[in-house]
């Protein structure tokens, strides 16, 4: 017993040994905040500055010593945040974390990003590259300055890489990579719909398939008025006929699979404009909140950002969000000018298919004769397994993305992001601009992912433009770097409308018919990748009401509103539905139907009405989607695909009109269906929640924003993550959230008047759980809490000098 006793203290005084060790490394590797550094490549002295959240206020003698700077506090900070997006982008995420990431990088590594970087750095003008330069070499230094490396890598049992100029650039394809790379998914169930639905052809599609991708809906809420479009017809039964079709699979009837509904979430945002002469300043007052993926740490790092001198002497004051890995301002405020973004949802890919028979290194063998294509080999390197080889396949169509020769089913995709031209360096040509006009005036130059940027100025002027490089051209090959890009001239642009008001969400902003074209390309008359108008149209209405003067606070009420107006007409659907006959002998459709009269409207924590309506719903419109997809006899994984957003216009046309040949032969008439509906809903939320009258929609909507290693971390998952909460909001109203997809920041400010603004962010400041800044500022971004705008007093001060 004495030797088990001294066995088992010697255990645990190596366990404490080794929790001492661990935690001493941890400790090492957060930054310095105070005192003195001497770092390389400076020109003159900088000054760090951090606040009590952590934020920086960078200052220094010119604009390269502030990218130096701003790639120093980055790495300090978010070092692993950077790293994990330059190999996301570049497929070279499984060199880190071995096999498990490999299908990861195939994917990513077939659009070659590292040689586009390369190629876009090598192009780039000298003032420009230097940047970037700059900044590698602070972000450089800042790792050097840690007393040890990232935590992370201890973990990992790696040593991180050294940052290199054209790791910047592969920081922006990430963020492509985020915004639109489900598009070409889209593209390819969208033809395979066109190619099996029957009638007559309209501009190169089927004239039915604006029934099922509507480019106008009743939702729809542009900036500019515009006469309401009548819906599309329903397609007769010549076109498609669900009752009579059968299953190409099972040959059974093309019944809905009333199975989980899914969550159909995609990278979006909110901004708008008020006018200078509606708001208490007098200044323009920009409002953005950008939807994404949550995560630890957050995306953005907030910033301020000075050189020397006043404006007139060429000097910079700039504040608002970076993004970890380049050196830019992405959104904020230059004293002059404030701005922000959404994703446009236009439509920036090609796609083409082939039927193929046979695929070698090449040629694509077809009846129509061989496709050439041209092979380049990339190695992927994998940690603890031998290297691969990713044979990326091209033609003139583009990357060979899906060969399956056995179906006859080969797809080529091309992306503008594959194109060096698409991307530049030219954002930095925004942190000098001073007025409305100016800012516009750059949009054909900058090379991003294509984003409706909403600017507004201190003399109250308003705009609105595309911001990425535009194709002139509407043809479905417009991706291939074949058409010229768009000038100042036809450039899509709004400026100061009647209204003082500019709003957009992800859906249609414009009524003018040539620059939905170029944002929709072929696809304009399909609605392109809009989101549905919905929460478009709640933020206009809730702008259209507010009375001036217009303040910051009133920015916020409309960001945190959580009306679900969405969702009304189907409560009186379901109200007709549920009636006394279908009651009869089932008290949960009983119950149900209780509960969805007692909703108060909101998507809020305590609502069990909300939860009840969504559920139905989106167990209807999932079900509605697979058997007109059934009938078709799509493919499988095609089959699986959710629906688009704009497809509630078609959904609901089905569930009023209720056309007997668009319904499954399983059900005698939309009456039974809409009931099966209810009753998978219940079967569902039966199986997630004890009683229906407790199943509120803060259960479902608990939001656990989680750190990439918490899940290979359990026992350190509460040091890892942020606190875990019930949120109200969802998907088609202003407050967007749903799980871990939401308000990736919240911000509302006046150029001029920046003092005034306020701020949110769903994280801390830092990538460090043992950092003061880890979490400040998400307790905040929860509840709606306005933080400052602008940094706060100094508590921390750091001086880098040259060496």
């Amino acid at each position: 017993m004495r030797k088990l006793a001294w066995i088992g203290g010697a255990g645990a005084l190596l366990a404490l040994a080794a929790l001492v060790l661990i935690q001493g490394a941890l400790r090492a590797s957060l930054p310095q905040l105070d005192g003195r550094i001497r770092a390389p490549g400076l020109a003159g002295t900088v000054r760090i500055a951090r606040d009590a959240l952590g934020v920086p206020t960078l200052e220094a003698g010119n604009r390269l010593d502030l990218a130096f700077a701003t790639g120093f506090v980055h790495a300090q900070d978010r070092y692993f945040q950077m790293d994990l997006s330059r190999r996301l982008a570049a497929g070279e995420l499984a060199e880190l974390f071995g096999p498990v990431a490999l299908a990861e990088d195939e994917k990513t590594r077939l659009f070659r990003f590292r040689s586009v970087a390369r190629q876009v750095l090598a192009e780039a003008g000298s003032g420009q590259r230097a940047l970037l330069e700059a900044y590698a070499r602070g972000v450089n230094a800042g790792i050097a300055s840690l007393g040890s490396r990232p935590w992370e890598y201890w973990v990992l049992r790696a040593v991180p890489a050294p940052w290199r100029a054209e790791d910047s650039l592969l920081v922006a394809y990430a963020m492509w990579w985020d915004l639109q790379a489900e598009q070409w998914d889209q593209e390819i169930v969208r033809q395979e719909v066109n190619a099996r639905l029957g009638g007559p052809e309209c501009a190169g599609w089927k004239c039915a398939l604006e029934f099922f991708y509507p480019g106008h809906t009743s939702w729809d809420a542009p900036d500019g008025e515009e006469p309401a479009a009548p819906p599309s017809a329903v397609p007769p039964p010549e076109v498609l006929d669900v009752r009579g079709a059968a299953r190409a699979v099972s040959g059974s009837p093309a019944a809905p699979a009333w199975s989980a509904a899914v969550d159909l979430g995609s990278a979006g945002s909110n901004n708008w404009a008020i006018a200078g002469r509606l708001t208490a300043t007098g200044s323009a007052l920009i409002a953005n909140d950008m939807h994404l993926s949550q995560r630890v740490p957050a995306i953005w790092y907030r910033a301020r950002l000075r050189t020397a001198g006043s404006a007139a002497e060429g000097g910079l004051d700039l504040a608002g969000v970076t993004l970890p890995g380049t050196p830019l301002l992405i959104a904020g405020s230059n004293t002059h000018i404030a701005w922000g973004f959404t994703n446009s949802d236009g439509n920036w890919v090609s796609v083409t298919h082939a039927a193929c028979s046979a695929v070698t290194d090449r040629a694509l063998v077809t009846p129509a004769g061989d496709i050439p294509l041209t092979v380049v080999r990339e190695p992927i390197h994998v940690r603890g397994d031998p290297d691969t080889v990713l044979e990326v396949r091209s033609a003139p169509a583009g990357v060979l993305l899906r060969a399956v020769p056995q179906h006859h089913d080969c797809w080529f995709v091309a992306w503008l992001a594959q194109l060096p031209q698409a991307s530049n360096l030219n954002l930095f040509e925004l942190e000098r601009a001073d007025s409305v006009a100016a800012a516009l005036g750059l949009a054909p130059q900058m090379g991003m992912p294509h984003q409706n940027f909403v600017v507004g100025d201190r003399a109250g002027h308003i705009g609105w433009s595309i911001f990425g490089r535009i194709p002139d051209s509407t043809d479905p090959e417009r991706a291939l770097g074949k058409a010229a890009w768009t000038t100042s001239a036809d450039q899509p642009r709004l400026e100061d409308p009647p209204l003082g008001r500019i709003w957009s969400a992800n859906a249609r902003v414009t009524t003018d018919t040539h620059a939905g074209a170029l944002i929709g390309g072929a696809d304009a008359p399909l609605g392109a990748h809009y989101d549905l108008g919905a929460r478009a149209r709640q933020i206009r209405d809730d702008l259209l009401g507010l009375r001036a003067p217009v303040r910051p606070a009133d920015m916020l009420r409309i960001q945190l509103d959580d009306r679900a107006l969405f969702l009304a007409r189907w409560r009186e659907l379901l109200l007709r539905v549920l009636d006394p006959p279908s009651l009869r002998d089932h008290p949960q459709r009983e119950e149900f139907r209780r509960l969805a009269e007692a909703w108060d409207a909101r998507a809020d924590v305590g609502s069990v009405g909300y939860r009840l309506l969504r559920a139905w719903h989106h167990h209807t419109r999932d079900a509605v989607w697979a058997m007109l997809l059934g009938a078709l006899r799509m493919p499988l994984e095609e089959e699986r695909a959710g629906p688009p957003p704009q497809f509630e216009q078609p959904l609901w046309q089905l569930v009023t009109e209720q056309p007997l040949h668009l319904l499954a032969a399983d059900y005698p008439d939309w009456q039974q269906f809409l009931l099966a509906g209810v009753d998978a809903a219940i079967a569902d939320l039966g199986t997630r929640c004890r009683e229906l009258a407790r199943c509120t929609w803060g259960e479902r909507n608990t939001v656990r924003i989680r750190h990439p290693l918490s899940g290979a971390l359990p026992w350190l998952s509460r040091l890892l993550d942020m606190p875990v909460v019930e949120l109200p909001g969802d998907h088609d109203m202003p407050r967007v959230q749903d799980h871990t997809f939401g308000a990736s920041e919240r911000f509302a400010v006046s150029p001029g008047h920046e003092s005034e603004g306020y701020f949110h962010m769903p994280g801390g400041q830092s990538g460090h759980p043992l950092s003061p800044y880890y979490r400040a500022g998400f307790l905040a971004w929860a509840r709606g809490e306005p933080l400052p705008f602008l940094p706060g007093p100094a508590q921390h001060t750091l001086t880098l000098t040259p060496e």
